[in-house]
This record gives C-alpha cells, sequence and structure tokens, in this order.
C-alpha cells in the first residue's frame, strides 16, 4: 500500500495509474472532470498537477488497491465457502487469515 503522504504525483505515477486502472486518457478525464489535453499536458510533463486534482488522484489510488486486494484474495474466499458450505465470506477474513 503506497502511503499518500510519500506520495509525489508525477507524470510517471500519473501514467501508471491511469494504466493500472486499465484507462485510457479520455477515460481518466473523464473521471477527474478535466480535459484529455489536461491529461495530455501532465503525462508529458509540460504543466504541473493541480491539488484538487491531485486529491482526486488519491482516491482513484485507494479504489485501484481495495480492487486489487478484492481480485487478489477472491479466490481464497471462494475456497473458503466451498470448504465450509457457506454462502458468503467476506474477503478481508480470508486476507487476515493469509496474511
Amino acid at each position: 500500500m503506497i502511503d499518500k503522504h510519500e506520495l509525489e504525483w508525477t507524470k510517471e505515477s500519473l501514467r501508471t495509474l491511469r494504466l493500472r486502472m486499465g484507462w485510457s486518457k479520455s477515460d481518466l478525464a473523464r473521471r477527474l472532470h478535466c480535459s484529455s489535453e489536461d491529461v495530455d499536458s501532465w503525462e508529458d510533463g509540460v504543466r504541473l498537477i493541480e491539488t484538487p486534482i491531485k486529491s482526486e488522484l488519491e482516491i482513484l489510488l485507494r479504489q485501484a488497491e481495495e480492487v486489487c486486494d478484492e481480485v487478489k484474495y477472491a479466490p481464497f474466499a471462494e475456497n473458503e465457502c466451498d470448504k465450509k458450505a457457506l454462502e458468503q465470506i467476506h474477503f478481508s477474513r480470508v486476507k487476515l487469515d493469509l496474511e
């Protein structure tokens, strides 16, 4: 997990997040309520990312990390359900058992 206090939003970190989410520049622009030209200029290093956008990016990063955990631990949770004949189990329970 990335500590947001250590995270500096650079053109590389912005591009990494966008690609991690599987988004095009226009997809990211829609989510940030800006233009794809803005995203281009940030990723090209022509302009710095403004503070309000950085806050939105941190929210997107937290969402990406949460989804990553769910994808990672879902098969283990399903296996637990099968073994214990349960209908549903929260993935965080399995995550704690595995860590």
